[in-house]
């Protein structure tokens, strides 16, 4: 899902990407790195394998961002 809105005057593509079913290792693709002003990583509260893949993934976005 992909959708266009304006902030501020500012213009941004908000992308939505669905990733229920894959494993930790198939679900971060760089493309998906690049470009991008934020992240919003969600999980299920009744899932602690849905809390693992998450912790997995923000590891993984610092690594591809250079962040600490």
């Amino acid at each position: 899902f992909t959708k266009s809105t304006r902030v501020n005057s500012q213009d941004y593509e908000v992308k939505l990407v669905d990733t229920a079913g894959q494993d930790e290792y198939s679900i971060f693709p760089t493309q998906y790195s690049m470009d991008i002003h934020g992240y919003v990583l969600v999980y299920s509260i009744t899932s602690a394998k849905s809390f693992e893949v998450v912790q997995i993934i923000y590891d993984k976005l610092l690594d591809i961002t250079g962040k600490v």
